[in-house]
């Protein structure tokens, strides 16, 4: 903390100095800075653990988890029973995906100290990324044994408990920790996706408006000096509607446009650069904009994704009229076709791997490979980012088109997609699109699906010509193959090259 006193710039050969400097710089906040001189300290003066390990947790705030595995391993060479630097390179080896040496790290803390509900946790948070359910249970149990009044604990556990499908006990947890601490607003919001896949939408967006305090999402809140429209008659007023996250999001919601336009006012609609001329399409909005752009005068204002809790959406009143998007353009060329193929089937196979999920969500291009072999088929790739290049590594370059690289915004990849009779996609921006265009969509779910796909059943009520194949345990996507590949293959017989509905 400082003093009050001015900062001494440490000269470049006093090692203690500028491990002061660094612990000064990092209580306020500077960790940017701080690292430079953490680094500094260690080079000078290697032998030290600690100083190791501080350089490991500022590399670690700061995301660069490589470097702090490294460091953590430094401290712990020089000192092989540091408790902190073997629970926190627990942390950083699973948010790293290197699950087995974040679960041997926390084995290693947790034999260290066993009364350490912290090290309990992290050891629980590397077993669930493990997929060892069990132990994960357990070890988070423990930890709650030891610090029952810990809500995060709760929370972890909860969150586990709903990805294998014990939705009511999950629940119950989360409950109990948003009674412990009324403001934890992550356990407000996991709260709220528990709900929302169980089908409890009426409390489910209620719970969900605490995203906005969430670490994640709060550095992103706007202030408006208009008010928050709360379904008040806007006949003779305008409404501005913002998109907030992904693009998955702002196309699954847009739909409720219609329906703020209904209550009599003019909608302005704000969102991202790649949906703009998608969006276009959307009827009745009265002026587009762009993320960044100024916006005319409104009298209300609303987050898109707070619009179905504003409107009372429940699961019988979602609204699921497709397609509510539109091409705007002609797709410029005919797709490539081999003779004899009856049916064009985009497939997407992986999603943005900034996404907390994608670990689950996404699959390898090579365990689509059985699909290949169904004769009178045409496949293209819709796959962007670094994952398209797995054509290659999987030896399908001539089995499947490209044509991703043709696709400039949203608005291409619609015209893209009227030239297809079927799309194939695990959970991305590229299934929504479909839904919305009311192309048929076949969507890969894992065992714990994202909360708007609901559970048990193998359609969609926000999407009438989607259809869903779930895992039916966790990780099982070769299962979900098998059954994709054996009514495409009874779809190619059946039909002359038009998908029924789902």
């Amino acid at each position: 903390m400082n003093s009050g006193r001015e900062p001494v710039e440490p000269s470049r050969g006093d090692a203690d100095l500028h491990q002061a400097e660094a612990i000064r710089l990092a209580s306020s906040g500077n960790l940017a800075e701080a690292l430079k001189h953490f680094q500094a300290a260690t080079k000078l003066r290697p032998d030290n653990p600690v100083w190791h390990f501080n350089c490991g947790l500022a590399l670690q705030q700061l995301a660069q988890l490589a470097n702090a595995i490294a460091a953590y391993r430094k401290a712990i060479a020089l000192k092989p029973d540091f408790f902190d630097a073997w629970s926190n390179l627990s942390a950083a080896c699973k948010g790293a995906g290197d699950f087995d040496a974040a679960v041997e790290a926390g084995q290693r803390a947790v034999a260290l100290q066993p009364r350490s509900a912290g090290a309990h946790l992290n050891l629980g948070n590397a077993l669930k990324a493990q997929g060892a359910w069990a132990a994960a249970e357990s070890t988070y149990r423990t930890a709650g044994n030891l610090d029952p009044a810990n809500p995060r604990i709760q929370l972890n556990l909860a969150n586990m408990l709903r990805e294998i499908g014990r939705i009511p006990e999950a629940v119950a947890l989360l409950r109990e920790a948003v009674v412990k601490s009324p403001r934890f607003a992550e356990a407000h919001r996991d709260l709220a996706f528990a709900l929302l896949l169980s089908g409890d939408f009426i409390e489910g967006w209620m719970e969900n408006e605490w995203r906005w305090e969430t670490e994640e999402m709060a550095r992103g809140r706007r202030s408006f000096d208009r008010p928050a429209w709360s379904r008040q008659d806007l006949a003779g007023r305008r409404l501005f509607v913002y998109t907030e996250q992904g693009f998955g999001d702002a196309i699954q919601f847009v739909r409720y446009i219609e329906l703020a336009i209904q209550r009599g006012g003019e909608v302005v609609l704000e969102c991202q650069p790649d949906l703009k001329r998608l969006f276009q399409t959307v009827k009745g909005v009265s002026q587009l904009v762009v993320r960044g752009d100024p916006s005319p005068p409104f009298d209300f204002q609303a987050p898109l994704m707070s619009l179905p809790r504003i409107l009372g959406t429940t699961l019988e009143t979602i609204p699921n009229r497709v397609p509510y998007l539109a091409p705007l353009d002609e797709w410029a060329e005919p797709l490539p076709s081999p003779n004899g193929a009856r049916l064009k089937v985009g497939l997407v196979w992986a999603g943005n791997p900034s996404h907390l999920n994608d670990r689950a969500r996404s699959l390898p291009l090579e365990m689509l490979k059985p699909l290949f072999d169904l004769e009178a088929t045409a496949f293209y790739s819709l796959q962007v980012g670094e994952r398209a290049h797995e054509i290659k590594r999987a030896g399908l370059l001539g089995k499947m088109a490209e044509v991703s690289s043709q696709r400039s915004d949203f608005a291409s990849t619609a015209a893209l997609l009227t030239q297809l009779d079927l799309v194939i996609s695990v959970d991305t921006s590229v299934a929504h699109l479909a839904g919305a265009l009311a192309k048929p969509i076949w969507l890969l779910l894992p065992f714990a699906p994202d909360w708007r796909w609901l559970l048990g059943r193998d359609d969609s009520p926000w999407y009438p010509t989607m259809r869903l194949f779930r895992q039916a345990s966790p990780g099982d996507w070769p299962g979900v193959i098998r059954e994709v590949h054996a009514r495409l293959r009874s779809l190619v017989a059946s039909c002359s090259g038009e998908v029924p509905p789902a």
